[in-house]
């Protein structure tokens, strides 16, 4: 980086000398400007935003001594040398006194002094630079470890380990929002009731980051009252505090206000049902953990003597089954956003026919959809945020299968484009990523070269060439290819006879489908099916 200098005296003579007296940029340096007066370089210095000023000290109106003593107040970061044809001490003395690195006289000025004082400069900038880009990092360090070290001293205090050393936790919640003893607080334990169902669908990175994610959104929903911290099972604790002068029945309120928007986003984003427990209200941190203990008891007495009867009807129903996530992870997979579709419309006339599962059914649905689509898109290195953002601009509760439907068809079918570019945009030209789209969005009709080649705008003969350079196979070899591939995978996820796949690949022949599956996968497709098939 080059620090940006100016040269303020009102002998243009001068101010051209500075200028040619070395090469500025070969030492680190450029002359951003020029002022003939301190009053023009105080705009000078506002406009250019200068690391150094060049001043000299005997100018009209606003001498250099008064011009460092009012940038030095200005701009504290501004380094300046005074510059003078005077050695005079009062000059010297004032100048340094308002913070000037160094002071030069006109008369001995030459390339080497000047470069000596300018790496004088360049060397306290650069420490200063160093020192300011620590000092963020610590910052920054410091803000993103903040909520995992309070998170940790919760857990500490809920689990006892804070006993034997109290002062330290209310030293380190004395300057938080929340867990301070002039504050009333109230502790929750909030229970994932399909915790274990989902322990089972997910491996350790998938279920890592999502009892990060429930975490975070806890954080967010209840903000600045309190803190959240996973434990274990599924179980988080949740502590809310409070200011002394609001009620207990304002406490109250507020405690089952963010019960209800916890509950809300859990069954909407995660498909989770929740069961909370909670203490009364106390008044000093050093009681949490008998009350954590207590709330445990609470918890273990409410799962396990719920009869069965009750256990059954709160059961979460899951609306995608294991069959059509296999089918949709598939399907997205081939970037095929009509099968995509066709299992959303599946999922949907599912709900619609579940009318006593109305209105849960059809949120607990779409949970499970958007959660595949997130899982889908993480999967293939696709931000996966701007999902909730899609749905947020939706319904937010469908009120019927149709309007299910509508919504997540929209969304698979952008994930299906999102999926594609990825898939070819790196791979391939433009041209040949185009081409390669449009087969995967109609392999089931006619499609042909010709029609590809003139909606994209190019001659066959062009578009057959480049196809055959960069994916070393014709355009009719690749959609045959495709076309088996997705055959392939129908066979294995799909529950439907192979008479029925050859149609829906996009295949006329009973007998070429079952040619060309042999040639590509080296079997039939019946001993295939036997093999791979549901």
């Amino acid at each position: 980086m080059l620090l940006k200098v100016i040269a303020v005296d009102d002998e243009l003579l001068v101010r051209n000398h500075l200028r040619s007296l070395i090469d500025w940029e070969q030492f680190g340096f450029t002359l951003c400007g020029e002022a003939g007066d301190g009053a023009e370089a105080l705009e000078l210095v506002r406009d250019t935003a200068p690391h150094l000023a060049i001043v000299d000290m005997n100018m009209p109106g606003m001498d250099g001594v008064e011009l460092i003593r009012q940038l030095s107040e200005r701009c504290p970061e501004l380094r300046m040398i005074a510059l003078s044809s005077y050695d005079s001490y009062e000059y010297v003395r004032g100048s340094l006194h308002f913070g000037a690195v160094d002071y030069l006289l006109k008369h001995r000025l030459s390339p080497e002094t000047l470069v000596q004082v300018l790496s004088k400069v360049k060397e306290k900038v650069r420490v200063e630079l160093k020192q300011q880009t620590d000092r963020e990092r610590e910052r920054l360090k410091w803000e993103a470890a903040v909520p995992a070290v309070n998170q940790s001293y919760l857990k500490e205090l809920l689990i006892g380990a804070g006993a034997a050393d109290e002062s330290k936790y209310v030293e380190h919640f004395r300057d938080l929002p929340y867990g301070r003893d002039s504050q009333r607080h109230v502790l929750l334990l909030m229970k994932l009731m399909n915790f274990e169902e989902l322990h089972m669908r997910m491996n350790e990175q998938e279920l890592t980051l999502f009892i990060r994610s429930v975490t975070d959104m806890t954080l967010q929903i209840i903000a600045d009252a309190g803190c959240a911290v996973y434990l274990e099972r599924g179980t988080f604790g949740v502590l809310l505090s409070m200011e002394h002068g609001r009620s207990e029945n304002e406490i109250q309120q507020q405690v089952e206000g963010k019960k209800a928007r916890l509950k809300k986003s859990l069954e909407l984003y995660f498909n989770c049902s929740v069961l909370f427990v909670q203490t009364g209200i106390f008044r000093t941190l050093a009681a949490i953990s008998a009350q954590y203990v207590r709330l445990q008891g609470k918890l273990d007495e409410l799962q396990g003597h719920t009869p069965k009867a009750e256990r059954a009807e709160r059961a979460v129903v899951s609306y995608v089954t294991i069959s059509q996530e296999k089918e949709l992870l598939a399907a997205a997979e081939a970037c095929d956003a009509e099968e995509l579709s066709r299992i959303v419309r599946d999922v949907a006339q599912a709900c619609d026919a579940d009318r006593a599962a109305y209105p849960r059914g059809i949120a607990r649905a779409g949970a499970e959809l958007m959660h595949l689509a997130v899982k889908i898109a993480q999967k293939a290195g696709i931000e996966s945020e701007w999902i909730v953002r899609e749905l947020s601009g939706g319904p937010a509760d469908p009120k019927d299968g149709a309007e299910l439907e509508s919504t997540y068809q929209a969304l698979f079918a952008k994930l299906a484009e999102a999926l594609s570019a990825v898939q070819t945009s790196a791979r391939y030209s433009r041209y040949v990523a185009q081409a390669i789209r449009r087969i995967q969005q109609n392999y089931r009709q006619g499609i042909t070269l010709e029609e590809t080649a003139e909606q994209l705008g190019i001659t066959p003969s062009y578009l057959s060439r480049l196809f055959k350079e960069e994916h070393g196979m014709t355009f009719t070899e690749y959609l045959t290819a495709y076309r088996i591939d997705r055959s392939a995978q129908l066979i294995r996820t799909r529950a439907c006879s192979v008479k029925e796949i050859y149609h829906l690949v996009g295949f006329n022949s009973y007998s070429y489908f079952i040619k060309v599956f042999k040639e590509h996968i080296g079997e039939t497709p019946h001993v295939y099916a036997g093999k791979y098939g549901k």
